[in-house]
Order: structure tokens, then sequence, then C-alpha cells
């Protein structure tokens, strides 16, 4: 086996114990809440050991969260496929409502379940921040090398991986909330695109600015 090929398997196992981990930490924490979960529990269920999962992770939040952990490779690559003279907002706009439309019901169920969790668990918090984080890091350097400007001095990069990332992280926590009306995330996430579009108007009669007709 060439060295290559070696490192690509050893690669690959790490990213496979990383998930095992982290969806056992998922699975036990629904099951019996994150105050009842211990890391040796954690490890038990899956197939490692206690010493394998403090390799990986800092603490049994942390693995919680990282069962949520894998789109944003996912997001960037969609980007980089978008025509390159599509308006850097519309091109976000398409991939994060490609991205929701792909979810099946079990996906979206499973989700919800961890914006609940989130909501009971304020530990778990932030890790879900961190996330959020790198994915805005991430769009920052695609989206200058889309519109030819510098992240390390241009606003637009920041702006636009900011208001893409917020639009995300917003619309799911309101979305996935037991209290919330039962609207497709879809719509949600075209709703807060086109608020952005429009300038942000302010609501009246306390309700939502009307949606632009655009990308409907």
């Amino acid at each position: 086996m060439s060295d290559s090929a070696e490192m690509g398997l050893r690669a690959l196992k790490k990213q496979m114990t990383h998930e095992a981990i982290a969806e056992a930490a998922l699975k036990l924490t629904l099951e019996k809440g994150l105050d009842h979960v211990t890391i040796d529990e954690i490890a038990k269920q899956a197939f490692v050991s206690p010493r394998t999962f403090s390799n990986y992770f800092s603490c049994k939040e942390e693995a919680v969260v990282a069962a949520d952990d894998h789109y944003t490779d996912e997001v960037v690559a969609d980007l980089a496929r978008r025509p390159a003279d599509e308006p850097p907002l519309d091109s976000l706009r398409h991939v994060l409502v490609d991205l929701a439309r792909s979810q099946s019901r079990q996906q979206l169920r499973a989700y919800v379940e961890r914006v609940q969790l989130e909501d009971q668990y304020p530990t778990l918090r932030p890790f879900r921040m961190a996330q959020y984080e790198q994915l805005e890091e991430a769009l920052r350097g695609a989206i200058a090398e889309r519109t030819g400007t510098n992240v390390a001095s241009d606003l637009y990069p920041w702006l636009a991986a900011a208001a893409a990332v917020n639009i995300i992280k917003t619309t799911t926590r309101l979305w996935g909330r037991p209290t919330a009306a039962r609207v497709r995330l879809i719509e949600k996430i075209e709703g807060a695109f086109d608020q952005i579009a429009a300038g942000l108007p302010a609501p009246t009669s306390g309700t939502e600015a009307p949606a632009s007709k655009a990308l409907k």
C-alpha cells in the first residue's frame, strides 16, 4: 500500500471514529438528557475507550453538537459551482435553499430535536456558535475569491458571509422551536433573503415585512 493510500485510510478511520462518537453522544443525550450522560457511556456506545473520546472532544457538549457538523464543506463547494457572474447573495440564497430542500423529513425532525436540546441545555450553545464561526470564515474566503476582494481588508466578504450565516442561524432556530408556525424551512430562508434584499424595511402593525416576489 502506498503512503498516500495509507494516509487516506487513516484519515477515513479518524473521520468515522469522530462521527461514531458524536452520534453516540447525541443519541444518549436525546434518550437520557445531557445531565445524565457521561463520557464513559458515550465511549461505550461508540465502541471506543474514554481516552479515545478525549482525543477527539474536550467534553460531552462538544461531541453532542458535532453530530451536526458536516455542512461547511458542502455549502462552500456548492457556492463554488454557482455561476461566476451571479450576485453572491443570490448564489448563497440558492445554495442554502437547495440544502434545505435536500433534507429528508427524518433529517428535518432530527434537526428540530437538536434545536430543542440547545434551548434546554445552554452549555451546548458555545459549541454551536463555534461551528457557525467556522462556516462564516470559510464563506468569507469563498466570497472574496468570487468577487476579487481582499478578505483581510475589504468589508464585503465579511458582511455577505455574516448575512448568510445569520440567516441560517436565525431561520433554523425560529423554525425548529416547538411554538413556531409549521411553515417550511425553505420559506423561512427565502423570506429572510427577501428582507435583506429589500433593505430590512421595518414591519408594520407588528408583522414581518412581506417577502418580495423575486425568486419566489
